[in-house]
């Protein structure tokens, strides 16, 4: 009696472990729609944001190179919105930015 017991626990816990792990593995195909809207409305707006954020960190340069921020802009003004525009596939808008990084004085 024991020993059918806990092989049911053991059985009940790896079954909740692989059943947790399956959401994580299936990805999902784009649909037309999702497409559509992507190639009409997200990559002309990532485009968008992508020139006029080089356009900003142009401008912000002095300021940023002495405060040492440089870096950090240039990563969220440009590489994250070209990234976003030139780097995922058609329809596709993943998690594709890094976890804001919390600042301490």
């Amino acid at each position: 009696m024991f020993n059918s017991m806990k092989l049911l626990r053991h059985m009940s816990i790896l079954l909740l472990f692989c059943s947790l792990s399956l959401p994580m593995q299936a990805r999902e195909v784009p649909s037309g729609g999702e497409m559509l809207i992507d190639l009409a409305i997200a990559r002309p707006v990532g485009f968008a944001g992508t020139v006029l954020g080089t356009g900003a960190l142009l401008i912000s340069t002095p300021f940023t190179l002495l405060s040492g921020t440089w870096t950090q802009s240039m990563r969220r003004l440009v590489l994250y919105p070209a990234k976003f525009t030139f780097t995922r596939g058609l329809g596709e808008f993943p998690g594709y930015m890094e976890e804001y990084a919390t600042v301490e004085d």
